[in-house]
């Protein structure tokens, strides 16, 4: 019996998230590696085929529409992640200073719990490592 994940679909906002998420996924079914280059001990084209095309359907699957629409002439799963990677990952300088700025500034709502408050950090962290 398949164990099934629902996550949140990518929009095109908190890619450090999804990235986690979708690779424990990845993981899990067992296509991780088809997200990087293929390891010389994979040797089976046919295997090789399969878990690519399980990791491409995974990813189609965890991207809203209008991600989606960005990568869709894209074939394997490595040059999905690439190119997700290379839009929506900004390790830009500019960036950074944004993030750090966001995390220097960052200030606790009285509505907001102290859980919330930290889970907003925790990403700010994260996106910026």
């Amino acid at each position: 019996m398949a164990t099934k994940f629902k996550i949140e679909k990518f929009n095109g906002s908190n890619f450090s998230l999804w990235k986690i998420k979708i690779r424990a996924i990845l993981l899990k079914d067992n296509c991780l590696l088809a997200i990087g280059d293929r390891p010389a001990e994979i040797t089976d084209d046919n295997k090789w085929k399969e878990m690519d095309g399980n990791a491409v359907a995974n990813l189609h699957l965890t991207l809203a529409d209008g991600v989606l629409s960005s990568i869709a002439e894209k074939k394997t799963a490595k040059e999905i992640w690439d190119t997700l990677t290379r839009l929506y990952e900004a390790k830009s300088l500019h960036n950074k200073i944004f993030l750090k700025r966001r995390l220097y500034t960052l200030r606790m709502a009285e509505s907001s719990s102290m859980t919330d408050h930290i889970n907003i950090m925790n990403t700010l962290f994260s996106q910026l490592t």
